[in-house]
C-alpha cells in the first residue's frame, strides 16, 4: 500500500521538552498494553493481518499516551505546539517499527479514532497526524535515541557506586548518534542544528569527577567530535593536590569525618596515652637507678612514719597509765594539830 508522505512540518520544538515526553513514553511502555474496553480491533485486519497482535498493542498504547498527556496537568488542555507534534512522531515511529511499508499512519489513526469514540476528539490532533517522510523520520529517530541515551546516561551517573565503564557505553552511543547527524546541519536546517547544539551543550557540561563512580579516572565524557578512543583529561588525583587526604569517594578524609568519629578518636588517644605512661613508669621503677632512688625515698619515709607511730603509741600508753594511777591513788595528807 502506497502512503502519501509529507516533509516534516514542524521545527523539532517538542525536543525542547523531550525529557517529559520520554517519561510519558516509558510510562506508556510499562502500563499501556492492556486492552481498551469497548474498542473494536477488527479494523486492524484492513492493514496487516500477520501483525495484528503488535498493532493491537500499539493501539492500546497510543490511546493511553493521548489520555496521559491530556490529564498530566489535571485535565488542562494540550500544548498544541508540541503535544500533537510528539504524538504524530510517536505514532509514525512505532508503526514504522512494526510495518515500514504497508501501514499508513494517517489512515490507521482515522480508523482507530472511528473504532474508539472516546479518543481525544480534536480537529488539531486529527490534522496533526500525517505520514512523515522516511528520511525525516530516520533523523528524528536518531535525535530521539540521542536524548534517550543521554537520559539513561544521566540516571546511571547519579546512581551510587555506578561503574564508569557502564556509563561510557551510553556515552559512546551518544557519540555515534551525534556524529551520524552533525554533517546534516546545513543552512536550510537551522532548527535541526539548534537541537543538536542544545544536546551537545548538555552533554559537555557533565563532569564525571563530581560523582562517585567505580573505576573513575576520566574528567569528561568522550568528545562528540573526536575519536571514541581518544584520551580525555583525568580527574585530579590525591597526588596532584598537595596537602589533601583523599578517601575512596574522592572526599577529604578529615572533612568527611562525623562528630562521633572525633569523639571515638579522642577516647582512643586518651586510653592509649594513659596505658603508655603507666608502662613507662613501671619500667623506670623496676629497672633503672631512678627506680632505686624512689624505693629508697619511699622506704625512708616509711621508717619515719613507723617511728612516729611508735612514739605516739608510747605517749598514749603513758598517758593512759598515769590517768589510771591518778584515779586509784591514796592521798597521804597530814594535818598538824593546833
Amino acid at each position: 500500500m502506497g502512503c502519501d508522505t509529507e516533509l516534516y512540518r514542524k521545527n523539532y520544538e517538542f525536543f525542547n521538552s523531550i525529557d517529559e515526553y520520554i517519561k510519558y513514553d516509558e510510562l506508556t511502555e510499562k502500563n499501556g498494553s492492556n486492552d481498551i474496553p469497548g474498542l473494536n480491533y477488527n479494523f486492524i485486519n484492513t492493514f496487516n493481518v500477520p501483525k495484528f497482535d503488535n498493532l493491537k498493542k500499539l493501539s492500546n498504547k497510543f490511546i493511553y499516551l493521548v489520555d496521559a498527556l491530556n490529564k498530566r496537568n489535571k485535565g488542562s488542555p494540550f500544548n498544541d505546539d508540541t503535544d500533537f507534534d510528539y504524538l504524530n512522531y510517536w505514532l509514525n515511529a512505532r508503526i514504522h517499527e512494526i510495518d515500514d511499508e504497508d501501514t499508513c499512519k494517517k489512515l490507521f489513526f482515522q480508523h482507530l479514532r472511528s473504532a474508539h469514540g472516546r479518543i481525544h476528539n480534536s480537529s488539531k490532533l486529527s490534522s496533526g497526524i500525517y505520514d512523515i517522510e522516511a528520511k525525516d523520520l530516520n533523523d528524528m529517530n536518531t535525535i530521539y535515541g540521542l536524548y534517550k541515551n543521554f537520559k539513561e546516561l544521566n540516571d546511571k551517573i547519579k546512581e551510587r557506586n555506578s561503574k564508569q565503564d557502564v556509563c561510557m557505553t551510553y556515552a559512546r552511543n551518544c557519540v555515534k548518534g551525534y556524529q551520524k547527524l552533525k554533517n546534516k546541519c546545513t543552512g536550510n536546517k537551522a532548527k535541526f542544528c539548534d537541537i543538536l547544539t542544545n544536546f551537545k551543550n548538555k552533554y559537555e557540561k557533565i563532569d564525571l569527577c563530581k560523582y562517585s563512580l567505580e573505576g573513575k579516572t576520566k574528567k569528561k565524557l568522550p568528545s562528540l567530535d573526536s575519536n571514541l578512543d581518544e584520551s580525555e583529561e583525568d580527574c585530579e588525583s590525591p597526588e596532584k593536590k598537595p596537602g589533601a587526604k583523599w578517601g575512596k569517594d574522592g572526599l577529604d578524609e578529615e572533612d568527611s569525618k562525623s562528630p562521633s568519629d572525633f569523639d571515638t578518636q579522642s577516647i582512643t588517644i586518651g586510653v592509649v596515652a594513659t596505658t603508655g605512661i603507666s608502662l613507662i613508669l613501671s619500667i623506670l621503677y623496676k629497672f633503672t637507678s631512678f627506680g632505686q632512688f624512689l624505693r629508697y625515698r619511699m622506704n625512708k619515709n616509711g621508717s619515719v612514719w613507723e617511728n612516729m607511730n611508735e612514739e605516739m603509741n608510747r605517749s598514749t600508753h603513758t598517758s593512759e597509765y598515769e590517768h589510771i594511777n591518778s584515779g586509784n591513788a591514796f592521798y597521804n595528807i597530814s594535818f598538824n594539830s593546833v
